[in-house]
């Protein structure tokens, strides 16, 4: 015996309730028309899972001006950092170790300057554990 019309039009309309509950305001927007969960789902899909270029450049764009502020925790900086490093490959924008590692150490503030310096003369290959446990431990001393 499978379900009743009903019944699926139930657990349709929970499931759009919950998905609206985990969106923001700008993002709801973009889907208040869409009158199913599937309808719902595949516009999200559409709108923020393409890897356009659009996309491509935007992510790539809040990469490379993401700066950490003076006093702000390294946690919570590497944290958005690598959020951003999975948006991008997300959209098959894959980068090295290396560049990883120069394009963290680009958006520390001048006041870490010192200790860019001393984390880059220490090795001509830069290992993005390395520095992160590095940045990490500095941060709590």
């Amino acid at each position: 015996m499978g379900m009743k019309d009903e019944d699926w039009q139930k657990l349709d309309r929970k499931a759009k309730s919950l998905i609206r509950l985990c969106l923001l305001d700008l993002m709801l927007l973009n889907v208040s028309g869409e009158s199913t969960t599937k309808d719902m789902w595949d516009k999200l899909g559409y709108l923020y899972r393409t890897k356009s270029l659009v996309n491509k450049l935007f992510l790539q764009n809040k990469l490379y001006s993401l700066r950490m502020k003076d006093g702000d925790s390294m946690a919570e900086h590497l944290n958005t950092f690598n959020i951003v490093v999975s948006q991008l490959a997300s959209v098959d924008i894959k980068m090295s170790k290396e560049d990883k590692c120069i394009t963290l150490l680009c958006s520390l503030p001048d006041s870490w300057d010192n200790l860019i310096i001393a984390i880059s003369s220490t090795s001509s290959v830069l290992k993005l554990e390395d520095v992160v446990a590095y940045l990490l431990s500095k941060e709590i001393r």
